[in-house]
């Protein structure tokens, strides 16, 4: 039986286009929750989505059915759950799920952009796919108690290997060894390889580093194909 008990917080609710990953290009409906076990400051900036980790701006209670009315209109049938790190939401997510099965409007598919510091439930590991953002050293996390926290082999090992794929964000060279490091501990063997930056000009200036290596170890290159089109721009 689904509660409306449940709650999650949700920053941002947003329709676009799939910017990463495996289904860069495709529609999709994007669920940010609010909320993250890791404080990353890339550049000295805090997150490349601050008003998920730091509350600075608008945060909804939802339910799963409520939720589920916010996006039901939606005409892109893959839904995103992001954040924050939404895998600290997994019941309501779950619950979510199960209210979209029950209406049987629409076949959607599930995708979770996760850290990867905890291991999926059993209904998550079934119905969603996964891209699996490992933070590196060089994502420089606010102090020692989130650097323990960023690698964790035993969660990144529960994920399903051939529904989940690794995208790691290149800032410096030792991030290399950092990541044959982990894929060799690891069983995941799809793994994306993106450019830092949170504006057009940082990708493009950072893309032709990541694409050599792209070719030197048979990765594949990840754009960011939302910051290219859009720049920074928020909800897209």
């Amino acid at each position: 039986m689904i509660t409306k008990l449940i709650k999650a917080p949700v920053c941002e609710i947003f329709e676009s286009i799939q910017g990463e990953g495996p289904n860069i290009g495709v529609p999709t409906t994007f669920i940010r929750f609010f909320g993250c076990n890791l404080r990353c400051q890339f550049d000295g900036e805090s997150c490349d989505t601050p008003y998920s980790v730091i509350k600075d701006g608008k945060v909804t209670m939802y339910t799963p059915h409520s939720l589920y009315r916010e996006i039901r209109e939606n005409k892109s049938e893959l839904i995103t759950f992001t954040g924050g790190e939404p895998m600290l939401y997994q019941e309501f997510m779950e619950a979510f799920m199960r209210v979209v099965s029950n209406e049987r409007r629409r076949n959607y598919s599930y995708e979770v952009e996760t850290n990867g510091t905890v291991a999926p439930t059993d209904y998550v590991y079934v119905n969603c796919n996964f891209n699996i953002s490992v933070k590196l050293k060089s994502s420089y996390q606010k102090s020692r108690m989130y650097d323990k926290r960023r690698v964790n082999y035993k969660a990144l090992n529960a994920y399903p290997e051939n529904r989940s794929h690794f995208k790691f964000v290149y800032v410096e060279r030792e991030d290399i060894y950092e990541i044959m490091k982990i894929l060799n501990k690891t069983e995941i063997k799809s793994v994306y390889l993106m450019p830092q930056g949170i504006t057009r000009n940082e990708i493009v200036k950072n893309s032709p580093m990541v694409v050599n290596y792209c070719m030197e170890h048979n990765w594949t290159f990840c754009p960011r194909e939302h910051i290219i089109i859009w720049n920074n721009k928020k909800g897209v």
